[in-house]
């Protein structure tokens, strides 16, 4: 029997749609898509016109929609079926979108601290400009690390989350003059930097100049990078003002508690000479 023109073979009408004949085969046996005949002998022949209804198929794939999901709304199909289709998946594309952003933000932010980390020189204090940064805000803590401060920390942390997708780092912040005045449990709550086009801040870390240096290894080895730091500012006209931040910088790649290195940011501004 000569073959209609109109009836095409799986092969043709794979070939015509750019897609793998096995795949159609798949598309048949579930019944999502069947050929429009199938012949005595058990061939399957195509019409030419239903590569739009292929196309719309594969379309929804692309975008995410399972097989169960096209099943349904080809049984539903009506004329407010595919714009509400396609508005739920321009919701759940977007959503895509912006965890992919916060992942790309998060791994930018733990290579950039990272870096610094490696270039850190324990000991060696630098004075620089800060530009005014919005912060977020833990509630109050202790400063002495128990349960207590740490059912803070895994709130604070929840909040950041619900907030940046992925974030989960966070420093602690002291009053620069205790900090001064050698008293390094005076930790008042946890900080974290937020971002200007999210509109949500706790608190603001002003501009102005600002002390950095960074202590590699456990409290002790902090409390004497304070030290340093404090004595530079006495021996360059400097005293301290607001709050020392504290960060862990590289907690992702850290062999041992030896290694860990944490930036220590303090305020300041120059002493007035009275004549």
């Amino acid at each position: 029997m000569k073959k209609s023109k109109n009836r095409l073979s799986t092969g043709e009408f794979a070939k015509l749609n750019g897609i793998n004949r096995r795949t159609l085969h798949y598309y048949d046996e579930i019944g999502l898509f069947p050929p429009a005949f199938k012949e005595e002998n058990g061939y399957r022949r195509y019409a030419e016109g239903q590569t739009v209804e292929l196309e719309l198929i594969l379309t929804l794939r692309k975008v995410g929609l399972s097989i169960e999901e096209i099943k349904r709304y080809r049984r539903e199909a009506s004329d407010r079926s595919l714009p509400e289709l396609r508005e739920e998946k321009k919701r759940r594309i977007d959503r895509a979108v912006r965890e992919l952003t916060d992942i790309k933000e998060f791994l930018e932010r733990k290579s950039e601290k990272l870096a610094l980390s490696r270039r850190a020189e324990e000991g060696a204090v630098e004075l620089l400009s800060l530009p005014e940064q919005p912060l977020l805000l833990s509630d109050p803590i202790r400063g002495v690390y128990d349960e207590e401060d740490f059912a803070v920390a895994g709130a604070f942390s929840r909040r950041l989350k619900r907030l940046f997708g992925l974030y989960d780092n966070f420093g602690s912040r002291i009053a620069a003059e205790r900090a001064a005045e050698g008293d390094l449990s005076a930790y008042d709550r946890f900080f974290a930097y937020g971002r200007e086009e999210d509109g949500v801040c706790d608190a603001v870390l002003p501009a102005g100049l600002y002390l950095r240096t960074f202590s590699i290894g456990d409290r002790e080895k902090r409390k004497a990078a304070y030290e340093k730091l404090f004595t530079y500012a006495e021996a360059s006209g400097l005293e301290p003002v607001g709050y020392s931040y504290e960060e862990g910088m590289n907690e992702l790649s850290l062999p041992s508690s030896r290694d860990y290195v944490t930036m220590i940011t303090v305020g300041c501004r120059r002493k007035t000479t009275h004549r």
